[in-house]
């Protein structure tokens, strides 16, 4: 130990009782001695020394074991009254040092036997926290007692708008600490370079707690803490993230040794949380959590993890990553998800299924799965689905009853079995039905045809496969799916009243390749041909965007091939016309299933022969098309005795886009577009003066027209 440059005693005693400093500071033994007679001398007050006598000490410089105090300036008045100031503290191998200490006791030594009752202390931190806030701490001495096995100090401590009692216990060799705060505002930790910067979201809150320590010297550090948040409100610059009167609470402790062990339970208690999509209400039922992290090296832990949320959830799993690649090196084992609805759905669920356009359901029965996850990537797991029943009640597109399923991933055991009470799609019921599952981690498909009957016919689902997020590490966010169908016999009749459309006859029937669904879009792989008005419908180049998102998106390609036209208008009621039809559909797009653009076109067949009629219905009809009317050769008010007309072709052609049809026909001429183009006596001819047409308007103008106006001619 290096003896102090400059070091001065002062004390009204004879010069024969003064210490020999140079020889007692030499040793760290004998420094620890002069300290304690210099505190018993001040402290008893012996009788030898006058009540007026005063101890000051000066030291530019003390080193003792690692600690190294400079600037120290010790008095002890008369009075018993002690102030010590030191311009500096700083530990060996520690850059950063404490400034500006002082400790002012009012008295010493109090009549009770406590020291430096009521004293302030103060120190100053700048070079250890950055923030100007918290570079100063100070306190107010409560209890300070030191003879005896267990000396003890209380004291306030308090840094900018924060405060805490602070309680230090001696117990032989051991030590303990002790610190308790309440109701400190949260606000007033923003900007401290120990916190995360999202602190700075928060606009309101208050928290609670202590941090408890035991045995520091006589074995590893461990600690004890209880925290709790109150009225948390917060809001992130994006939006993406919010809290409203969140209350929250948690309890632990933390073992350091060779590894860093500790234990933690809480509870998410009431308040609203929005992250993303997920919206929850935490006042209907609270979170529980509890886990046991360990650390050591760089590798952690979280062993017995288990979330609690009475009647909707339960959790329980094991973590590990490494925290020097935490993205890549997480892994979850699941012992056990179980997830019981409706109060799952209602509670964790429908928020983030809303984007989905699946909100609103009605859902009752349960799941349970247990596996292992890392994220982007499902690599194992069993999946058990109990009495689960899926009702779309608000927009009625869907329903499923009494699903069961058990799905085993793992290859060489039996095949995987999934069965279903009832399954309907909008008004068509698909019945009850049974399936075989091959299923791997993240992926199931049907092990065999499955068949079902449908509208009179059978639906024959040759292959459907459905991988869910994550699948074989490939990181999609959204399930995808694959189909292959076919479809016999399906009676037109039973599926237009299931949708709701005008009643026709025929039937459906057709291969459909490859339907699949990835990327959030669902398309359909090569054509299908469905037979329907003793003609073909060919649809290809079938595609929808967000099928159940907000404003889904269709695209489709069309082709009518030889449709009779007699039972097709019939089922539209839109007047009786004879002959066959042929016809497309180009470059359709429907956004939130109306159409905004397309190029579609129907007429008569150059291949078709000869005249066919039209009712005058029909006519009526076709004249509310672009403000036409009916021209004819013979112009006479016996016109109105026939009940139908003779023509021999007919063709309307519309290019929507921007909301506006543009009508193209059999011919243009100056006064507008051939429509029908009559035949025999009396002969009709049909134009459409308006060749750019409001949409909306025109499909008004269709429904608007009666049935019982008769034919207008001339007009």
């Amino acid at each position: 130990m290096s003896v102090p440059k400059h070091l001065l005693l002062q004390h009204s005693i004879p010069q024969s009782r003064r210490f020999a400093l140079n020889r007692v500071l030499a040793s760290p033994r004998r420094f620890r001695r002069f300290v304690a007679l210099l505190f018993a001398i001040g402290l008893a007050q012996v009788p030898a020394f006058a009540p007026a006598a005063e101890w000051a000490l000066e030291a530019e410089r003390i080193e003792w074991n690692k600690v190294s105090v400079s600037g120290l300036d010790l008095r002890l008045a008369a009075d018993g009254a002690l102030e010590l100031k030191a311009q500096g503290l700083s530990l060996a191998g520690v850059a950063r040092q404490a400034r500006d200490l002082s400790l002012v006791c009012p008295r010493l030594l109090s009549e009770v036997g406590d020291f430096c009752s009521d004293g302030a202390w103060h120190v100053e931190l700048q070079g250890v926290f950055s923030q100007q806030p918290f570079s100063a701490f100070e306190g107010k001495i409560a209890e300070l007692t030191a003879g005896g096995d267990s000396p003890r100090l209380v004291s306030s401590v308090r840094a900018a708008a924060l405060e805490a009692r602070l309680q230090l216990v001696a117990e032989g060799a051991a030590w303990g600490a002790k610190v308790e705060w309440a109701d400190q505002p949260l606000s007033a930790l923003q900007g401290l370079e120990v916190m995360p910067a999202q602190l700075d979201w928060v606009s309101a809150g208050s928290f609670s707690g202590s941090l408890e320590s035991a045995a520091l010297t006589a074995s590893p550090l461990a600690a004890e803490f209880r925290l709790t948040i109150a009225g948390l409100s917060f809001d992130s610059p994006g939006g993406r993230f919010a809290g409203g009167d969140l209350d929250l609470s948690a309890e632990g402790s933390v073992a350091l040794d060779k590894a860093a062990k500790g234990r933690l339970s809480g509870a998410l208690n009431a308040g609203e949380l929005l992250i993303d999509n997920f919206y929850r209400d935490f006042s209907t039922a609270p979170l529980r959590v509890e886990l046991q992290p360990s650390l050591q090296g760089s590798q952690l832990r979280i062993d017995n993890l288990l979330l609690a949320d009475d009647g909707a959830l339960s959790l329980a799993a094991n973590a590990s990553m490494a925290m020097t690649d935490p993205a890549g090196t997480f892994e979850m084992e699941i012992q056990a998800l179980e997830l019981k609805f409706p109060r799952a759905y209602e509670r964790y669920m429908e928020s983030m299924a809303s984007v989905w356009m699946l909100d609103g359901l009605g859902i009752t029965g349960s799941v349970a799965w247990h596996g292992s996850w890392q994220p982007g990537e499902l690599r194992s797991g069993d999946l058990e689905v109990d009495d689960l029943s899926i009702v779309d009640v608000q927009r009625e597109r869907f329903a499923v009853s009494g699903l069961t399923a058990r799905i085993n991933p793992q290859p060489g055991d039996e095949k995987s079995q999934l069965a279903w009470d009832g399954l309907l799609f909008g008004r068509i019921n698909l019945g009850s039905g049974a399936a075989v599952i091959d299923a791997e981690p993240g992926r199931f498909a049907l092990a065999r045809p499955l068949e079902l009957g449908v509208m009179g016919g059978r639906l024959a689902l040759e292959q459907l496969a459905v991988a869910l997020p994550g699948y074989s590490g490939a990181g999609r966010q959204e399930p995808s799916m694959r189909l292959e169908a076919r479809l016999d016999g399906l009676q037109m009749d039973q599926l237009t009243e299931a949708l709701g459309w005008p009643k026709f006859s025929g039937e459906v029937s057709g291969v459909i390749p490859g339907v699949r669904f990835e990327d959030g879009v669902l398309a359909l792989e090569g054509e299908v041909e469905m037979r329907v008005f003793d003609g073909r419908v060919l649809l290809r180049d079938f595609a929808i965007e967000r099928p159940f998102g907000v404003l889904p998106s269709l695209a489709a390609e069309i082709e009518l091939d030889d449709l009779a036209l007699e039972p097709l208008t019939g089922a539209f009621s839109f007047g009786q016309i004879s002959g066959r039809l042929d016809g497309y559909v180009r470059d359709l797009r429907l956004l939130g299933w109306k159409p905004v653009a397309f190029d579609a076109w129907v007429g008569t067949p150059e291949r078709q022969q000869g005249a066919s009629s039209i009712s005058r219905k029909a006519v009526n009809r076709l004249t509310t098309i672009g403000g036409g009317g009916v021209s004819t050769a013979l112009s006479n008010p016996l016109l109105r005795l026939f009940g139908s007309f003779s023509y021999r072709r007919l063709g309307l052609g519309c290019r929507l886009a921007d909301y506006v049809c543009s009508l193209y026909g059999l011919g243009e001429q100056e006064d507008g577009v051939l429509i029908l183009e009559g035949a025999g006596i009396p002969k009709i001819m049909i134009r459409a003066y308006n060749r750019r047409i409001d949409w909306p308007q025109l499909v008004a103008n269709l429904m608007a027209v009666s049935p019982e106006q008769g034919v207008r001619i001339g007009d």
